[in-house]
């Protein structure tokens, strides 16, 4: 669910990076060194040796503004996990490397990771079309990968890779934001037409155009117009005139966080300033309503809610999972806390990095061990609550989820997030 970079937009961008990395990248290995490294790889884990977790994220360029949040929600569950004694009582390393938001360099860091930082895990890329390249690497070398990519069968990829060792470290958000979207607006408020604007950025996203005809069956209102504009576009007038001519009554995003959506808010604001607006994921981060004119614009823009409303909404809720929910949120916070991440900008989207790490510790106490085919096994059969996502995976069916317990929000006059409840 990533454009210019946005350091200059984006606070965590600037945090993360401070944080990051130089690295080279690893080139490619003849098919010697390829077992040579293989074989280093797969070498028995000594009783308590340090965990070696690696990061493949943007920290510029177009995917930015989800990577450097991916990477800083990692970074806070590993620096927490450590302050409590490890994993397993492992203490885990992790460094991580900017891959620029350009498939060739994901590609890249992975074997960077393998070969170099002797990961025992690799968490990214960010975007599906970083994840793509880097899969393979992670999967010849038998390493655990986490991507964080929205969606997983809705990326294309191959069957052989969605049932190895790269594993989803999210659920489909782009599909989860458009259900929210029917739900409760476009059913509750009695739309009949509706517009989509996606981005060009690969499977994932044009599979908006799928799941919003696929409810439009199911809950009686007509699609009525869809544009598609490039990734990274900074002038997308035609592509709105050409939608608001069709006389939607609400506009869906199926767009990357980041400099697109602003892209998109500002032309569509420029010639409709009250046209209905949903789901903006990560748009309630202070820099990014800042950077999209201001609260004034955000009027009439629903947006995916922020990590405390999405916790205001679990200690509300009378379920188990409700329960598990706001217990995950408050250790969340605590190691945000802990590792220093205290802005809206820094908490607010920084989730899915914190994820992977839950699927790490899960996989690694569910196996007793850091051997990578029985931690391959343990993920495989994920079944635990990471910040809302109910799990319920199985060796054919990476994706599979029960249930997101998230929220969503409205932009107050004040800038503020506010639950939206209808």
């Amino acid at each position: 669910m990533k454009r210019r970079s946005l350091a200059s937009l984006v606070g965590v961008a600037t945090a993360a990076a401070a944080l990051s990395l130089a690295g080279t990248v690893a080139a490619p290995l003849s098919g010697a060194s390829q077992a040579a490294a293989r074989h280093h790889g797969h070498k028995a884990h000594a009783s308590k040796a340090p965990i070696n977790v690696c990061g493949d994220f943007a920290l510029s360029g177009g995917y930015t503004q989800i990577g450097a949040t991916d990477n800083i929600g990692a970074i806070a569950f590993f620096k927490y996990v450590n302050k409590h004694g490890g994993i397993a009582g492992h203490k885990v390393n992790y460094t991580y490397v900017n891959n620029q938001s350009q498939p060739a360099q994901a590609e890249a860091i992975a074997k960077e990771c393998v070969l170099q930082k002797h990961a025992n895990f690799i968490i990214g890329p960010e975007s599906g079309a970083d994840t793509e390249p880097a899969m393979p690497i992670a999967i010849a070398y038998h390493v655990p990968l986490i991507s964080l990519s929205s969606g997983w069968k809705s990326n294309g990829y191959p069957a052989s890779e969605e049932t190895s060792y790269a594993f989803p470290g999210f659920y489909n958000v782009f599909k989860q934001d458009d259900l929210a979207t029917v739900r409760q607006l476009i059913v509750p408020r009695h739309y009949k037409r509706v517009a989509l604007i996606m981005d060009n950025c690969g499977s994932v996203c044009l599979a908006n155009k799928q799941y919003m005809e696929q409810y439009a069956k199911q809950y009686h209102f007509k699609l009525v117009a869809t544009s598609t504009f490039p990734f990274g576009a900074t002038n997308i007038t035609s592509s709105v005139l050409s939608l608001l001519a069709a006389k939607p009554q609400i506009i869906v995003f199926g767009l990357v966080p980041g400099t697109d959506s602003i892209t998109a808010i500002k032309a569509i604001r420029a010639q409709n300033p009250t046209i209905p607006i949903s789901e903006c994921s990560a748009c309630e981060l202070p820099s990014f309503i800042s950077a999209a004119g201001g609260p004034k614009a955000m009027k009439n823009i629903y947006v995916l809610g922020s990590m405390q409303n999405w916790l205001t909404a679990a200690e509300h809720g009378k379920s188990k999972q409700d329960k598990l929910t706001a217990a995950g949120l408050k250790a969340y916070f605590a190691g945000m806390r802990v590792a220093g991440f205290k802005s809206a900008n820094d908490i607010d989207n920084s989730q899915e990095g914190w994820d992977a790490g839950l699927e790490i510790q899960y996989a690694i106490e569910k196996a007793h061990t850091t051997s990578e085919p029985q931690v391959m096994h343990a993920l495989q059969h994920l079944n635990i609550n990471t910040l809302g996502i109910v799990w319920t995976r199985k060796p054919g069916n990476y994706e599979s989820y029960s249930n997101v317990l998230a929220s969503m929000e409205i932009i107050k006059p004040n800038g503020k997030p506010a639950l939206y409840k209808g």
